[in-house]
């Protein structure tokens, strides 16, 4: 039996498009909600609201949009997935003044989520039935916890965002998400949290005893260059081995301006400290003009950035091993419920110039799962060996197995 029911609705009228979803799931626990900022948030969000009863609702806007019913990712629509699941539990919390006050907003957006979390006494009993029948090494990847998280785009501090969160909770509970977006115009986004907010942070607490998995990745391996950073504050390096940012990037790349494709085109990857050592991806924003370079996320003094370089085969490869990691990080559940996908818009345009589909990589490997996702301006998540960070160029991924955990 079925024990979670997943609806998807996907279409250009948001009407249509919760109408499409709550087909299936007539009383759904969990919305989660991705449109477009062309449209207006609060008509949309007022539309879904009216259908879905009193389920929660999450999401935000984009910078485009993807469901596994249409054959690729599509802009200017809205898509809806509802979940129904007796054993679901979640909790909402919004932390307002995101830009200016970031560390306070993570620990009021968690503390939040978890106040409005309810006792979940159904998953109580399965996870007490899971520790008699499993094996030590089943238990362990357990998560009764897990959130899924959503900030502004455009409030550049998801960093201290994350560090509000793991200052009030630790870091040893999952986490999940993407930065809200708009299409490009680098203006305004929203966030949907059983309301409608800018310049928030929104968590979403699940509670349940499904097979549940995450998982970070993105489609680059290093070269063997790479330089120094000898002063930076945040999100800007002034310096390179001791010489100007913009000045090193240049002669690095063999250009002669650092432009929006140049920095698109040549990502930086920088190794996390945890066991694996795994690179994340460091992508430039722009060349300040004063031999300065801002990027999308921070990069600490004394890191080594490497120049990073893809090609279609490997960045298939990765995406494949990356929905792999999650199933795993899940239980290896025989049956998958639902897939949802953070992914960057630097990475959709890199799949356009590519060919690719991640959409078709999922249908010809697991079949036809419902999948939702939106194109974010930045990621969350955390690496194999247990580094939390925000990332760029990367895609972020949540399954939901169709089983619970004493299965």
């Amino acid at each position: 039996m079925d024990v979670i029911k997943v609806g998807i609705g996907h279409s250009k009228d948001p009407e249509e498009a919760v109408r499409e979803a709550m087909e299936k799931t007539p009383n759904p626990k969990l919305t989660i909600l991705f449109s477009s900022s062309n449209k207006d948030p609060y008509e949309v969000y007022n539309i879904i609201k009216e259908h879905v009863n009193k389920s929660q609702i999450i999401g935000g806007t984009t910078a485009g949009e993807f469901s596994n019913i249409r054959d690729k990712p599509t802009t200017d629509s809205v898509v809806v997935m509802t979940l129904e699941c007796n054993n679901l539990k979640i909790g909402v919390g919004v932390g307002k003044n995101l830009k200016e006050d970031p560390f306070n907003c993570g620990r009021e957006a968690i503390k939040n989520a978890l106040s409005s979390l309810k006792d979940n006494l159904t998953a109580s009993a399965l996870i007490s039935i899971a520790f008699m029948r499993k094996r030590n090494t089943e238990i362990l990847r357990m998560k009764p916890f897990l959130n899924i998280i959503i900030p502004d785009g455009m409030a550049g501090q998801e960093e201290n965002f994350l560090r509000g969160i793991c200052y009030e909770i630790g870091s040893n509970v999952p986490l999940v998400g993407g930065s809200t977006g708009d299409d490009l115009k680098f203006n305004k986004t929203y966030q949907f949290a059983n309301g409608v907010y800018s310049n928030c942070g929104i968590v979403a607490t699940l509670s349940s005893a499904l097979k549940i998995g995450v998982s970070m990745g993105h489609p680059y391996y290093p070269t063997d260059k790479g330089v120094i950073v000898t002063k930076s504050k945040g999100r800007t390096i002034y310096e390179l081995n001791n010489r100007p940012a913009s000045e090193v990037i240049k002669e690095l790349l063999n250009v002669d301006e650092l432009t929006e494709e140049v920095f698109a085109k040549y990502p930086f990857g920088v190794k996390s400290t945890d066991i694996f050592g795994e690179y994340v991806i460091k992508s430039g924003m722009r060349d300040n003009g004063d031999g300065s370079v801002t990027f999308y996320s921070e990069i600490p003094k004394n890191s080594y950035i490497t120049v990073m370089e893809t090609n279609k085969e490997y960045a298939i490869k990765s995406f494949k091993e990356k929905i792999e990691k999650a199933i795993v990080n899940a239980g290896s559940p025989k049956k998958i419920g639902a897939i949802i996908i953070f992914n960057c818009i630097l990475r959709h345009l890199l799949n356009e110039r590519l060919g690719i589909n991640d959409l078709d990589i999922i249908k010809e490997n697991w079949g036809d799962i419902p999948v939702i996702g939106f194109n974010t301006y930045g990621e969350q998540g955390a690496t194999l060996g247990g580094s939390i960070g925000h990332f760029n160029q990367t895609a972020t991924v949540l399954i939901i197995g169709n089983e619970v955990i004493s299965q």
